[in-house]
């Protein structure tokens, strides 16, 4: 009885103290100091349950913040969601009232400036008691790469200036998540499209470390690429958001130019825009009209400098989704009618060449000296002969690779590494109901390259070109349709169309079609292979033409292997990609 009487006193005790939270203001002293501001040397990162213990005692302190637990990683623990803000915005993006960000840090946990960052954003707000609290939806993953964090250490990072100790890039499978956002190799993956289809947030913010050439500069950034963004999301990007976000870190002390795309040679001649393929979460959530930005500190500047600067960048997007959120969600929704009403996707780019940006740049004089490790002439950049000149900056891509959609597209069922991550990211299918068939369009796979090395887990192909065919073809109760009837319309034509950079044959989960299943033993094939020239005159004649060309016709294999590949016998499953097209 006692016992009974002690539970439910803590239980009293609990809500009362939740009551009391809710809707009271909290003053400065009830909130948790962040680490970054109790660390005076400003060179030390919190350890992973550190940072979930802090916010889990913010979110105590204050009725402006919760954390929840949502999706699973490879580590076999939770990811953590912060929600930071006075409510939740409408999941429909039509009756939203405010924008709703996301801030996704850690991705490499080697680069932790976002974390802390994070933490001070949080605090800051919190203690002015701020109104963007109530004008902007501000969601935060603490730690992306769980696994990543607390495989700690304090060498990893070779050319990093701090912290004294820090995550490991690689996750629990030892993947590089930055590249997992489309083919999913890792739970974390998993959560994350699943988060993105529950959210559906308006913005993006990525916190990173770079490397690459030494500048005078603290911070760079990505932007999603404006010319792959839907309009008016563009220009959205390029004239409400970007201009005003230089402008706004010039005056807290931190110019930015865009990162800098370039490694081992000094950028004097300009440089170009990233191509932010699919397998990034900016060209990942561009496809479904989300803008955003990656934030680069540069890895030889101090950490305070790089967190205080990424500090700064999430205070200034907060205060422009504010100052625009209403242009924003208009613009996300014109951008979805424009998709809704498009008849052709883009599926490749590259950087256009011929155009460019002028942009001020300071960077350091690069400089050559005999190396006495390499014994050759090395690369370094004197701090001491500073540099500033006007250089092009290509910011414009054009797409070079599209088609037209299809009404939907049908898959074969089977595929199902494939059928799990259409899931994922929040595609709806539908089975078929009855066996049928169906005059579609099909692709052969004609041409493909394939990587040499391994790269994050897979041997990717590139290069691949299709044949395009229609035909009836045959198909099974169960089989799936995919439909392209909501947001998701270009994200879909990326991840099934093989010529696509991301797409899911690229990523090699088709790969079972590249080889034949069924062959012959060419001493019994032979009179069959006699009968079918002499059964078919078209058919010989064209293998007689064949014959004209010296290096087919003394290839006993070719000649024999060409009839069988034109015959009932060969398997029509080679090489024929099993994601056909609906074309009426």
């Amino acid at each position: 009885m006692n016992k009974l009487i002690i539970a439910l006193f803590a239980l009293t005790f609990v809500a009362c103290e939740k009551s009391q939270k809710k809707g009271s203001k909290v003053a400065d002293s009830e909130l948790p100091i962040p680490y970054f501001l109790s660390d005076s040397t400003k060179n030390q990162t919190p350890t992973y349950r550190e940072v979930i213990e802090y916010w889990e005692s913010l979110s105590k302190a204050s009725d402006m913040v919760e954390i929840e637990e949502f999706g699973m990683t490879d580590k076999g623990l939770p990811l953590h969601l912060v929600h930071l803000g006075s409510a939740t915005s409408n999941k429909d993006l039509a009756q939203r009232e405010k924008p709703l960000l996301l801030i996704n840090n850690a991705i490499h946990p080697g680069e932790p400036d976002g974390v802390d960052a994070c933490m001070l954003v949080a605090y800051d707000l919190l203690r002015s008691n701020s109104a963007l609290l109530r004008e902007v939806d501000i969601r935060i993953i603490p730690i992306y790469n769980i696994g990543g964090a607390l495989n700690r250490n304090s060498f990893s990072r070779a050319n990093q200036n701090g912290p004294a100790e820090y995550g490991f890039r690689g996750n629990a499978q030892n993947l590089d998540l930055n590249r997992d956002f489309v083919k999913l190799d890792s739970r974390n993956a998993f959560s994350f499209a699943e988060l993105i289809d529950r959210l559906d947030p308006d913005f993006y913010v990525e916190t990173h470390v770079s490397n690459g050439a030494d500048y005078s500069y603290v911070m760079t950034y990505l932007a999603s690429q404006e010319d792959k963004l839907d309009e008016p999301l563009g220009d959205f990007m390029r004239f409400k958001m970007t201009g005003n976000m230089l402008a706004n870190m010039a005056n807290a002390g931190f110019e930015m130019v865009p990162y800098v795309n370039v490694h081992g040679v000094p950028p004097d001649e300009g440089y170009s825009t990233f191509y932010d393929s699919p397998r990034y979460s900016t060209g990942l959530l561009s496809l479904i009209q989300t803008p955003g930005y990656i934030t680069e500190t540069h890895m030889l500047k101090p950490y305070g400098k790089r967190v205080e600067s990424t500090r700064q960048f999430i205070h200034s997007t907060i205060k422009l989704l504010s100052d625009n959120g209403t242009d924003l969600l208009s613009s996300r929704e014109q951008a979805r009618q424009h998709v809704a009403e498009a008849t052709r996707v883009n599926l490749d780019w590259e950087v256009d060449h011929e155009r460019a940006d002028s942009i001020g740049f300071r960077g350091y004089e690069a400089k050559y000296k005999q190396s006495p490790v390499s014994g050759a002439q090395r690369l370094y950049y004197d701090r001491e002969s500073p540099w500033s000149a006007v250089i092009p900056f290509y910011a414009y891509m054009n797409p070079t690779n599209s088609v037209n959609y299809p009404k939907a597209y049908l898959l074969k069922r089977g595929y199902v590494h494939v059928e799990e991550r259409l899931a994922a990211h929040g595609v709806v299918v539908e089975e078929l109901r009855e066996d049928t068939v169906l005059h579609v369009e099909v692709y052969h796979i004609d041409t493909f390259s394939t990587g040499s090395q391994p790269y994050e887990g897979h041997y990717g192909h590139h290069n691949t070109r299709v044949n395009r065919d229609t035909q009836e073809i045959s198909f099974q109760r169960g089989d799936l349709i995919v439909g392209l009837n909501d947001h998701r319309k270009r994200l879909i034509a990326e991840l099934l169309e093989p010529e696509a950079p991301d797409s899911y044959f690229n990523w090699n989960y088709f790969d079972a079609i590249l080889q034949q299943k069924e062959w012959y033993s060419p001493y019994v094939f032979e009179d069959k292979a006699l009968d079918i020239l002499e059964s078919d005159p078209e058919k010989k004649k064209e293998f007689d033409r064949l014959l004209e060309r010296e290096e087919f016709a003394n290839s006993p294999r070719a000649r024999i292997h060409w009839v069988y590949t034109h015959s009932d016998h060969y398997e029509p499953e080679h090489l024929r990609y099993p994601v056909f097209r609906i074309l009426e």
